[in-house]
């Protein structure tokens, strides 16, 4: 594979992993707000970082496995459902049902950057890396600028129900092309109860 096909597919990934992220960090605040949320729980939607920093703990699941593509889209699948389910809760009086479906969109996209993460590193050459990286954090803000700016702008003239369509629409988008990202032809471990704790248990190690 050319160094130019990789760098493409390594924008279409980071941008699909910036954009929920975005929705969560930049969207989910304004529209909860705009609809009658307290500050209390505006404030408390920043426990959705949480999965984005304990990620570690279920990494080796997705080492292990299915396969990276697989992961990558149907976490993509997963999160456009959810969503589309967010509004059929009422934002101005959140109940556990919203906290949870949110809580897993999190986890999700958390998941998601697992899998992609993991994928690219795997498709990149040593001598790549430093281009890709260019490319990917390029990428990444990119989605995050979309949603954090261009969707919550659309929604004062579209509206706010066309918003979360159009962004379960693109992460379905995302889903379908996952499907058909090249073979990177490395070799994966087998599974067991002990590879599977390794790198939690080496991490846990570290001073």
């Amino acid at each position: 594979m050319t160094l130019k096909k990789k760098l493409i597919f390594v924008a279409f990934l980071y941008f699909a992993e910036g954009f929920p992220y975005g929705v969560i960090q930049e969207v989910l605040p304004v529209y909860f707000r705009l609809h009658g949320m307290s500050l209390e729980y505006v404030g408390f939607l920043s426990v959705l970082a949480l999965p984005y920093a304990v990620k570690v703990l279920w990494a080796p699941a997705v080492d292990f496995l299915g396969t990276r593509r697989r992961w990558i889209a149907g976490t993509q699948a997963v999160m456009a459902v959810l969503l589309a389910m967010i509004l059929f809760f009422n934002p101005a009086d959140p109940s556990m049902g919203l906290w949870i479906l949110l809580m897993c969109l999190a986890v999700f996209s958390a998941t998601q950057d697992i899998a992609i993460d993991a994928y690219t590193i795997e498709m990149l050459n040593t001598s790549e890396m430093g281009i890709a990286n260019g490319v990917r954090q390029a990428a990444y803000r990119a989605a995050i600028l979309l949603t954090g700016g261009i969707l919550v702008a659309a929604a004062g003239f579209i509206g706010w129900r066309s918003i979360y369509f159009i962004a379960a629409g693109a992460l379905a988008v995302c889903s379908l092309c996952a499907f058909y990202l090249p073979d990177v032809g490395v070799a994966r471990p087998s599974f067991s109860a002990k590879t599977l704790l390794e790198p939690v248990r080496d991490f846990a190690r570290r001073p």
